[in-house]
């Protein structure tokens, strides 16, 4: 019985300070000027996914303390441990959901970057190619 009452205090501890750092991080990108919209807008879905995320762990962290209360008979513990298993499988789906768009995020802004390094290599490569013809220089 100690155990589940530890293992609630736990989730929930954990629960309330990825709440409050979430909030932090988020308040941090809202208030800064720097970086277009679609950083704030990716930065907004994160924090709406990692929010939901941690208030189920807090949810779950309730439930496990609330277990000693189940009756003990199969009908309601089916039910509580059925709710149980759906709140985890539900905080897994969230955090591949978070995963897969993280990943997309970083490969956009990767491709973009490459991009933006051809585009620059290109420019100095024809600034270059100008110059040389410029000042008589020649291959050899």
């Amino acid at each position: 019985m100690f155990s589940n009452y530890a293992l609630s205090l736990l989730l929930l501890t954990l629960s309330m300070i990825l709440l409050l750092k979430h909030r932090r991080n988020w308040l941090a990108v809202r208030d800064s000027s720097q970086g277009p919209g679609l950083e704030k807008r990716y930065a907004l879905a994160q924090y709406r996914r990692r929010m939901q995320a941690s208030g189920m762990i807090a949810v779950v962290g309730v439930a496990i303390g609330m277990g000693p209360l189940v009756p003990q008979r199969p009908g309601p513990y089916t039910l509580y441990l059925g709710g149980l298993l759906v709140a985890c499988l539900g905080l897994v789906l969230l955090a591949g959901l978070d995963m897969w768009a993280t990943r997309q995020h970083y490969r956009r802004m990767r491709s973009e970057q490459v991009a933006a390094q051809i585009k620059l290599a290109m420019k100095l490569q024809s600034t270059g190619d100008s110059l040389d013809t410029d000042i008589g220089v020649t291959d050899c």
